[in-house]
């Protein structure tokens, strides 16, 4: 690992545990073992340091969410997303650590403002999320001539996503339980 990328997984993983706002540039040089200078030399700023670690977080979930939304049918596509979730949450997936809510939500509402790079990077995380779903429902047998009800199954599979994971942070219950088989069904029924 260069100096670059331990100073992006030393900040993201203080960053996700504590909150951006919590987490000062001496503290993740503390951590890193990284000299000031390193770290103004590849991050002109804390904001340049958080977009790097967005970027690195976003990489990492969506190819994550891809490798277990490539299923044979619909109803797959959307219990494997459930499964994956649920396994995060009981921090089961390695490639994700432990389990502390979505770090793109919980970073959104340190960065309210819609134009601000860190905003809109946490933005077009979602969005990725959702063509993600859309793509995998759109290779299916059930959705490969129906791209109108695949967009309205990834909206709902989304939608309940991020209500899962907010609820299983928000609530620090690792019980949360996923969506059943008959709201799953139903969301992604194409007749």
């Amino acid at each position: 690992m260069n100096k670059q990328q331990q100073i992006i997984s030393t900040a993201l993983s203080l960053f996700y545990k504590k909150g951006i706002h919590a987490v000062g540039i001496n503290e993740i040089l503390a951590v890193s073992g990284i000299a000031k200078k390193t770290l103004y030399k590849h991050f002109e700023s804390k904001d340049a340091l958080i977009c790097a670690c967005l970027v690195a977080r976003d990489m990492c979930f969506n190819a994550w969410l891809k490798k277990i939304c490539l299923q044979p049918s619909a109803i797959l596509v959307a219990q494997a997303i459930f499964f994956g979730l649920k396994k995060w949450i009981n921090n089961e997936v390695s490639e994700l650590g432990n389990f502390n809510g979505c770090f793109f939500i919980n970073t959104a509402a340190e960065y309210p403002i819609e134009k601000d790079p860190i905003a809109k990077l946490c933005k077009q995380h979602k969005q990725t999320n959702f063509e993600i779903i859309l793509s995998a429902l759109l290779e299916t047998p059930e959705f490969a001539h129906n791209r109108e009800k695949a967009i309205e199954a990834a909206h709902h599979l989304l939608i309940l996503k991020e209500g899962f994971i907010t609820r299983a942070r928000v609530m620090h219950d690792v019980s949360v339980a996923p969506p059943s088989d008959n709201i799953l069904k139903a969301i992604v029924a194409v007749g």
